[in-house]
């Protein structure tokens, strides 16, 4: 197989005077920067080109590289491209004429319109102002016939900036550029009108404010185009003119809505494509609006209306449908049949029971799976108690086992922070101890349940949410993991087993490596597992990845990981069941050996040195040492065979002593109002 990855080159051009054995083997696989985190690539054939050649890379990219893969036409800049650089000059045109600044334009069609935090602007600083300006000429210079042709011609503003070498991020200037202030950095924008950067002014528009609480993207586009005020005008005016560019460009660049909609979600991090805005606001009403405006209505929006149900999109049983324009009929919506979406699952009453923060839906096959949906999917005792009634079900009713997953931006940022802190700053120590304990039994059960259970992390893996992962059988993490231990940022240790997990892998690890941690003469005894644990939960270590989880002790060697997010709940669905054939229920660990007093005094003598070099804090200081005491084992004399329970009952008691301290009470509340740790 021979593929391209320009959306610049047309692949009829590349092919020409090549044998026929060559075309049947050549496509387009366009990749979208930065490959890592961008799902979108989008597949360009020809007439000449083998479909199981199609059909094989299509399938490598989506399970091997983890990729949504996107069917395009051999067209100019192909989908994603095509639509995006359309609504950024059409915008960029109604800047300049309407006298919007940057940082106004930027905040309207930001998260409000369903659109990254990076907007317009920002997002062209970081691609580069070049880069942008190629793709808009190569457009107009192979699009002769493009009704809106006129639109792709850069106006002399960025023009200039080009030639001055104010490209972005990586010329340090562009739309943006950051200068040293009074004693802090400043980010200034420039002016459209006269090149020049000046400081950014406050953005407040009515709309806007009233979009904010708005958590449904779709309510929330709409309430922002439902305003009457000059965001709101410019919101519906970019946003009419390209969902009309959009429906005018099919069958052009692509044979139907789907992959126009996936291209700009996983090419442009779009929260919804242009025709699921369109369903969103109404089509209808959309069309209504247009006829206001004095605008001709695409033929598309007028189909789905009187052939159609007035939607290009349509669910039912659990199942996702689109508007066929060659048959007038709704189909479904092409899926891998490797994704098992909670979603739909729940549209075919599957759910077994709910409360405020957890669902128990059946996955079918014996296997059922306990969903989070608390806010940011926080760890909170509902979860905990519908977790004990899910392996109670199981175990009554001999099911397979038990998937703990859910589809939320990420799988938990870690324990109810806020309920922490109130009852923290109320004294209830009583309900705070209860809380801890309560988590700490949900993981050992989860740990050792008759049945296997299988957590599925993926994104924000943090403090709680790491906890519950590692007190699952094993782990079925997506690539993109970012699990840690993070709680001294907060100044707390783990108080839900993972001082005690961490410490357990951390000795499995080094006994793979061929490392003694067992006690015998002249081994050193059980301390390179404390040392190593203390360097991962004392310095809250964040993997930057789940290969990486597993090199730093997070998840354990035999643990998988699904470079497909989209498939991660059924890869872990189907870890329970090859688990469950042959399962054996562990049983919790007595023989952990720990170094004692002894150990403890040589991670106190380091830790005193890290402060008396001002490396760190005095209550750095303080919580290094009691997470030290902890992972040696408390105040025995010397090396002991413990249990998992000993160490549970310690980290319960030192987690209770430091939010009991005022200067981790603090902390709570700066992380709390400010999303960053204070180092007090």
């Amino acid at each position: 197989i021979v593929s391209s990855n320009t959306s610049g080159l047309p692949l009829h051009s590349m092919s020409e005077g090549r044998s026929e054995a060559f075309k049947k083997n050549f496509i387009v696989t366009h990749f979208f920067n930065p490959v890592r985190y961008l799902k979108l690539v989008e597949i360009v054939s020809s007439p000449a080109t083998d479909p199981a050649v199609v059909k094989d890379m299509a399938n490598f990219l989506e399970d091997r590289l983890g990729k949504g893969v996107v069917y395009a036409k051999d067209t100019p800049n192909f989908i994603a491209n095509r639509i995006g650089t359309f609504a950024f000059m059409a915008a960029l045109k109604r800047v300049i004429d309407e006298d919007y600044k940057v940082e106004e334009v930027d905040k309207i069609l930001g998260p409000a319109m369903g659109k990254p935090k990076s907007a317009m602007f920002r997002t062209a600083d970081i691609a580069g102002i070049d880069t942008l300006a190629h793709v808009v000429k190569n457009t107009y210079d192979n699009c002769p016939k493009d009704e809106q042709r006129a639109i792709f011609v850069m106006p002399d503003i960025v023009n200039k900036m080009i030639a001055n070498g104010w490209t972005g991020d990586k010329a340090g200037q562009g739309f943006y550029k950051k200068v040293k202030g009074e004693g802090k950095k400043e980010i200034l924008s420039i002016n459209l009108k006269t090149g020049e950067y000046g400081p950014q002014g406050e953005v407040k528009f009515a709309s806007l404010k009233a979009a904010k609480g708005i958590e449904e993207v779709g309510a929330r586009v709409k309430a922002v185009l439902a305003g009457d005020d000059r965001a709101a005008d410019f919101a519906w005016k970019v946003t009419r003119d390209t969902l009309i560019y959009t429906a005018n460009r099919i069958p052009e660049i692509a044979d139907d809505v789907v992959n126009v909609d996936r291209a700009m979600r996983w090419g442009f991090n779009w929260d919804l494509g242009p025709f699921e805005v369109l369903d969103a606001i109404g089509v209808k009403e959309t069309v209504e609006r247009i006829k206001k405006d004095g605008l001709p209505v695409p033929t598309l929006f007028t189909q789905v209306l009187e052939k159609g149900e007035g939607t290009f999109y349509k669910r039912k049983d659990g199942k996702a449908f689109y508007f066929d324009i060659k048959t007038n009929g709704y189909v479904p919506v092409p899926m891998n049949p490797n994704v098992l979406l909670l979603k739909n699952l729940k549209e075919q009453n599957k759910v077994i029971k709910s409360n405020g923060s957890a669902s128990l839906i059946d996955l079918g096959d014996g296997v059922l799976c306990l969903e989070f949906h608390s806010k940011m999917n926080a760890i909170d005792a509902d979860i905990a108690l519908l977790g004990f009634e899910a392996l109670d079900k199981i175990e009554a009713e001999k099911l397979n086992g038990l998937v703990i997953a859910n589809e939320g931006e990420n799988f938990s940022v870690g324990a109810n922070l806020m309920l922490l802190w109130l009852e923290s700053q109320q004294g209830n120590w009583k309900n705070i101890e209860e809380m801890v304990r309560q988590f700490q039994n949900f993981c050992m059960r989860l740990k050792y349940s008759p049945k296997p259970v299988v957590a599925a992390p993926f994104g924000l893996t943090l403090g709680g949410g790491c906890e519950i992962a590692m007190g699952a059988d094993a782990v079925r993490a997506a690539a993109e993991t970012y699990v840690g231990l993070v709680e001294v940022g907060v100044g707390l240790i783990p108080g839900g087993g993972g001082c005690k997990n961490m410490l357990l892998n951390c000795e499995a690890a080094l006994r793979a490596k061929g490392q003694k941690v067992w006690a015998s003469q002249g081994d050193g005894g059980p301390f390179p597992k404390v040392q190593r644990a203390f360097e991962k939960i004392g310095f809250a270590k964040v993997a930057t990845s789940a290969k990486e989880g597993i090199e730093l002790d997070y998840f354990k060697p035999s643990d998988k990981i699904s470079f497909n997010r989209d498939t991660l709940i059924h890869d872990a669905k189907q870890d329970v069941l090859a688990l469950a054939k042959d399962y054996k229920q562990p049983t919790p660990r007595e023989d952990i050996l720990v170094p004692g007093v002894g150990g403890k005094m040589a991670m106190v003598s380091a830790i005193r040195g890290f402060r008396a070099l001002g490396q760190i804090s005095e209550h750095d200081a303080f919580i290094a040492e009691q997470l030290a005491h902890v992972l040696c084992g408390g105040d025995i004399p010397t090396q002991r065979l413990v249990s998992e329970q000993y160490i549970l009952d310690l980290e319960r008691e030192v987690f209770l002593k430091l939010a009991g301290t005022e200067k981790s009470q603090a902390r709570m509340q700066f992380m709390l109002m400010n999303n960053k740790p204070l180092r007090n």
